[in-house]
């Protein structure tokens, strides 16, 4: 646990804003609480009541006028340093990357322009959104990278520097994305950087008419110019598609009609299915950070982003200790480093003796 509490160090002082040298905190103060806020996934102001240290106002004075560059900065310095482990774990295999959204809910007047109209959960009048990209080698994940969306953001060139980022770490097999991403621009996008991908396409007149003369278990592909408009003006993108009709993975599923948008090929369905199906990991990772947020109602888009961050560091430390040395539970991993460094400090504050 060592090295992890040396990496969470590393990416606070990488990230927060440089103060006088007569602050009363040090950064392992703000480590205490943040990972106080983190275990009992709770505001830090409620944390400072229960271990003491900076308040929740001290804390995120250090990050609120920080920019995304030097947050996200911080956080790639950390995986930099500990990727090669995690490479050598895989023995350097190709990896799946999967794509998704995420919805943080806010509360309060919805404003500015990070706040979304979208209400994620009841009583929320808004949300904070992030595109976030996982990488995947069979059973074991990590986050690669996490990007807030702004109104009107452009989401294509969101997801090609999170993969041109991620190029940086690892070989990629393939890209996955579910519905959320179906747009012509980014298949164009996709094709133009050369990377293998399989787009969860939406159904529509179109592709319903294809289905209806396809026979149950049936594969079929064809080629289809897709248009997309931009600039004031209409591009075109041929786009190959794969139809599996009422296909089931085994007696126990569910046959379900399949559309893929994709630039791969393989000689049956359960290929494309499967390769697909590796992407759904990507939920039990979310549900995983949902039980280590750390609570604000701020609407700072720097401090949001901060917090969303600092969680998924604390995720890939997690799972490289559970890949690398031991099976322990998400909490214990954080009790333990939270216990680790509040030893540290109070060994400052006893006296010389």
């Amino acid at each position: 646990m060592k090295n992890t509490e040396k990496e969470v160090k590393v990416f606070l002082n990488k990230a927060f804003c440089v103060v006088g040298r007569n602050s009363p905190y040090q950064v392992t103060d703000f480590m205490h609480v943040l990972l106080d806020a983190v275990e009992h996934v709770d505001f830090t102001n409620n944390t400072c009541n229960r271990v003491g240290g900076p308040t929740g106002e001290t804390v995120f004075s250090r990050v609120k006028n920080a920019d995304f560059g030097k947050i996200k900065s911080a956080f790639l310095d950390v995986l930099k340093r500990i990727c090669p482990s995690i490479k050598r774990f895989f023995r350097n295999r190709k990896v799946s990357l999967a794509f998704d959204t995420t919805d943080e809910p806010y509360y309060g007047k919805v404003e500015g322009f990070y706040v979304h109209a979208y209400r994620p959960v009841r009583g929320s009048t808004g949300c904070f959104k992030y595109i976030t990209v996982s990488v995947i080698e069979r059973n074991n994940r990590l986050v690669l990278g996490s990007l807030p969306v702004r109104i009107g953001a452009d989401i294509v060139a969101l997801v090609t520097e999170l993969i041109e980022q991620a190029k940086k770490f690892f070989v990629i097999d393939i890209v996955l994305f579910d519905r959320g991403f179906v747009d012509y621009r980014l298949v164009k996008a996709l094709q133009k950087i050369s990377v293998r991908y399989q787009i969860f396409w939406r159904k529509d007149k179109r592709t319903n008419k294809i289905f209806k003369k396809m026979k149950r278990g049936q594969l079929k592909e064809n080629t289809y110019v897709g248009k997309y408009s931009r600039d004031k003006s209409t591009h075109k993108v041929k786009t190959r598609f794969v139809y599996i009709k009422k296909y089931k993975r085994n007696k126990e599923s569910k046959a379900y009609n399949w559309v893929f948008a994709t630039n791969t090929r393989y000689k049956s369905q359960h290929f494309y299915v499967d390769k697909y199906r590796k992407r759904w990991s990507i939920e039990t990772t979310f549900r995983v950070l949902d039980n280590i947020q750390i609570r604000t109602t701020t609407k700072n888009e720097a401090i949001r982003y901060f917090i969303n961050i600092f969680c998924c560091l604390i995720y890939n430390l997690w799972k490289l200790q559970k890949i690398l040395e031991n099976k322990i539970t998400l909490k214990n991993f954080v009790v333990t480093i939270k216990e680790t460094i509040k030893t540290i400090i109070q060994e400052k504050k006893a006296p010389d003796g």
